[in-house]
């Protein structure tokens, strides 16, 4: 195995190779961020390379990215196979490469054969397929009916966990069997056969939350899914990259995503709340907030002024100045906004608060702590919970 092999993406191996130039890489990458097409396919597309250069770049990089080959052979293989038409194991026979007898890598498609999933045909069809539409192998499979998408999650999850070196090669492909006979999860399978421990405490997946709130679909997931294992990318870059999430929005479904994981909201509504984002294009305090609670209750007026003047922000006596008695929650909310009694940070937290408190999470003495932190700094109530030290600060992704 090459010990010092780097993760390299495909347009820096092909320009590393002379293959193709920084400018013709940069221009592929605009068209392909334009379209959402992927950045072989539109390579090829341009002319830019010939559809051989690029089937034999993608072997390369998966033998990189298997630690089998290096990247400054890889790019001498690539030079020889764009000078003089050979195929890239040609190539690097005449530079002295020999595969490893240990062939096996971790590579999807080779997972599932061993699994018993596919055959060598369906993956030998998969992958010319693949070569010809850009699109990867798992997606491939599943839109010719070979495997289901479960099946391709499970491959995905085994893939991961393999890189992560929490299982074994051998491990993942008993996982699979385990997947397909017994329609279990792939972590389930695992647990079951004592090869892993799940974490106690886990992160949802904010593709799933994004499935949910209908700005992605599954299919769609599980590509970036499969690209970002590929490419060892962020999947939320792979979102952007794929055109399906401004960076905006991504930076938003990430924070609501923070909420589900600290269970301060279900995912149902912090589906609910990324939609109306999306849509909108409001604030995601805002959005949670009113997705939350988007119908006061007659109980919830009182309580409204109780806190505002609890947590000295306002006194009864001035929101008597400007609200009637005879108000609703619904409109008392309303007036306390447009009279500047009360800012939105404040009402928007005071909203939070009333879902928090109603879902037994906060008691209302921590939630008047809370809307005081909310206004002295001028930040959200999940931001505050999380300054407080009450949620967990969100973990890198």
């Amino acid at each position: 195995m090459v010990k010092d092999a780097t993760l390299i993406p495909i347009g820096e191996l092909l320009t590393k190779s002379d293959i193709l130039t920084t400018d013709n890489l940069n221009a592929c990458l605009d068209r392909a961020k334009e379209r959402g097409l992927p950045i072989g396919k539109v390579m090829v597309m341009l002319g830019y390379i010939k559809q051989r250069e690029l089937k034999a770049a993608v072997e390369a990089q998966s033998l990189i990215n298997d630690g089998m080959l290096s990247v400054d052979l890889a790019a001498k293989a690539l030079q020889l196979v764009a000078n003089q038409e050979l195929k890239l194991p040609e190539a690097l026979g005449q530079l002295g490469w020999k595969k490893q007898k240990t062939g096996a890598t971790n590579r999807i498609g080779e997972l599932l054969v061993e699994a018993d999933a596919i055959t060598w045909e369906q993956l030998d069809e998969a992958l010319r397929t693949s070569y010809e539409t850009g699109l990867p192998v798992g997606r491939v499979l599943v839109f010719r009916k070979a495997i289901t998408n479960a099946v391709l999650l499970a491959c995905l999850t085994a893939q991961k966990l393999i890189r992560e070196g929490v299982i074994s090669r051998e491990q993942a492909v008993l996982g699979l069997k385990a997947v397909r006979q017994r329609q279990v999860s792939f972590e389930e399978s695992l647990s079951q056969s004592g090869f892993y421990k799940p974490p106690t405490r886990r992160s949802t997946p904010l593709g799933y939350i994004l499935v949910e709130a209908g700005l992605l679909e599954e299919t769609q997931l599980m590509t970036c899914m499969e690209i970002a294992l590929t490419d060892e990318k962020p999947i939320g870059e792979v979102f952007i990259e794929q055109k399906f999430l401004s960076r905006a929005l991504l930076k938003a479904a990430l924070k609501v995503q923070e909420m589900v994981d600290n269970a301060t909201i279900a995912t149902n509504l912090a589906a609910k709340s990324l939609k109306r984002i999306h849509q909108e294009g409001c604030s995601v305090m805002k959005a949670v907030a009113e997705s939350c609670c988007p119908q006061l209750q007659p109980h919830h007026r009182n309580l409204l002024i109780e806190m505002l003047s609890l947590a000295q922000l306002a006194d009864p006596n001035e929101i008597a100045q400007v609200v009637s008695p005879e108000v609703d929650a619904e409109d008392l909310r309303k007036e306390l906004l447009l009279s500047g009694l009360v800012s939105e940070t404040v009402m928007y937290g005071l909203l939070r608060s009333l879902y928090l408190i109603d879902t037994k999470i906060l008691v209302q003495e921590d939630a008047i702590m809370a809307i005081h932190h909310c206004k002295k700094n001028n930040v959200s109530l999940d931001d505050a919970l999380k300054e407080l030290g009450w949620t967990t600060p969100m973990r890198r992704r």
